[in-house]
């Protein structure tokens, strides 16, 4: 995730006035929901920090569009058009996010990806535990 993203607020207190935010942790629950933080500075010179979760459809609309995550979070905590949104004469371009493809094999949340991580770790598990126990005879036998 990048930076701070900057719109302009439906109701301005000021020309010029602005709203910006950056998301700063993401967590995700694979195939579940993915909660942020958000540190907001409102046109008035506060500060925040919000916490926003995306899940349920909300969260398969997602799939690897960070766009859309963006667009998302000025949607929720009412900050306004995103301005790298609008155009020469100002008004707001609608934002139109990528298409969903099921099948997309690079997601993070491919459940065969998620099987071959965790069939991995069990391997390594393993590994461990073996060369522990050689370590062990080793030193019985004062070889080490």
């Amino acid at each position: 995730m990048s930076n701070w993203k900057v719109c302009i607020p439906a109701n301005p207190k000021y020309e010029g006035a602005t709203n910006a935010f950056w998301v700063t942790n993401v967590s995700v629950v694979p195939h579940e929901a993915a909660t942020m933080q958000v540190q907001v500075r409102y046109q008035n010179g506060a500060f925040a920090n919000e916490f926003i979760t995306i899940n349920g459809d909300e969260y398969k609309e997602w799939a690897a569009d960070d766009n859309w995550v963006y667009h998302k979070v000025a949607t929720k905590l009412a900050l306004g058009v995103l301005a790298d949104s609008v155009d020469a004469s100002g008004n707001p371009v609608q934002y139109v996010p990528a298409p969903v493809v099921a099948d997309d094999n690079r997601s993070v949340h491919n459940q065969h990806d998620v099987e071959t991580i965790q069939s991995l770790q069990e391997q390594l598990d393993a590994q461990a535990a073996k060369l522990k126990t050689i370590t062990e005879l080793l030193f019985k036998a004062g070889s080490l």
